[in-house]
Order: C-alpha cells, then structure tokens, then sequence
C-alpha cells in the first residue's frame, strides 16, 4: 500500500498482464492504466492515462497520479512484468 500527503492513500492492482497495469486508489476510486513497454532492452511502466472517475471526491485524481505510478511500478516489479 501507498501513502502520500493526503493521508492513507491506499492503491490496489486491479489488471496486469504483459502489457498494461490497472491500478484504483481504493479510498476515492481514481483509476490509473499504465502501459508495460521496452526501453533500452528493459521492461519498464511507460505512460499513464487516468481512466476516470463518476464519484465526487474530495481530490482531484491528477493529485494521485505520481503515487499511482510509484504503486504501480512496486506491484510491477514484485510480480516480474517489468525489471
């Protein structure tokens, strides 16, 4: 689980696989996709798009953004999808 400035910013793996990550920030539902690709003969997370969110919450999900990525890339690397 991820902290950041805001509190308990807790952040799960909804999807992996080759390719992409799926990661939601659980408290306020943000979603997060970052693409899986190869960079200088590594598997590395590339770029994210925010997938949105219906729900008013109290932060914008852009404030989460930095965290999903360090999230996403921990859950990455400890699973073997990226080096």
């Amino acid at each position: 689980m991820a902290e950041d400035m805001h509190g308990d910013a807790e952040f799960s793996v909804d999807q992996i696989d080759a390719e992409t990550i799926l990661v939601h920030h659980v408290a306020e539902l943000h979603c997060y996709a970052f693409y899986i690709e190869q960079r200088d003969g590594k598997r590395v997370v590339g770029d994210g798009i925010t997938l949105g969110n219906t729900q008013v919450t109290p932060h914008d999900a852009a404030d989460f953004t930095g965290m999903a990525r360090l999230f996403a890339e921990a859950a990455a690397r400890e699973r073997g999808f990226i080096d």
